[in-house]
């Protein structure tokens, strides 16, 4: 796979670790083909749910819907969706908000 796509969520809810994990989960299934669930990092104020794909907009596409599923349903906080190519270590692109204003940092 030649992208990493991010998806960060603020680590506010009370049982973050569950509901990314049933998150992973879940995009297993619906991303099968199209982008591979690498696992998730929990940092400073964030928590980030990693994936690898070769189409980071198709996989935000088909995830989207499961991701605004578990933001209602689950009382996660969705943060920003970025991607960024397995060669540029630092530099993502921001998928999700489209007004995104700032750098997307994973730390």
């Amino acid at each position: 796979m030649k992208y990493q796509l991010v998806i960060q969520f603020d680590d506010g809810a009370d049982d973050l670790i569950e509901q990314i994990d049933a998150l992973e989960a879940v995009l297993a299934d619906v991303l099968d083909g199209i982008a591979e669930v690498e696992g998730h990092e929990v940092g400073t104020g964030t928590a980030n749910l990693i994936l690898d794909t070769d189409n980071p907009k198709k996989a935000w596409s088909k995830a989207e819907a499961s991701v605004e599923s578990a933001t209602e349903e689950g009382g996660l906080t969705l943060n920003a969706v970025a991607y960024r190519d397995y060669d540029d270590e630092d530099d993502y692109t921001v998928l999700w908000p489209s007004d995104f204003d700032g750098e997307f940092d994973i730390s």
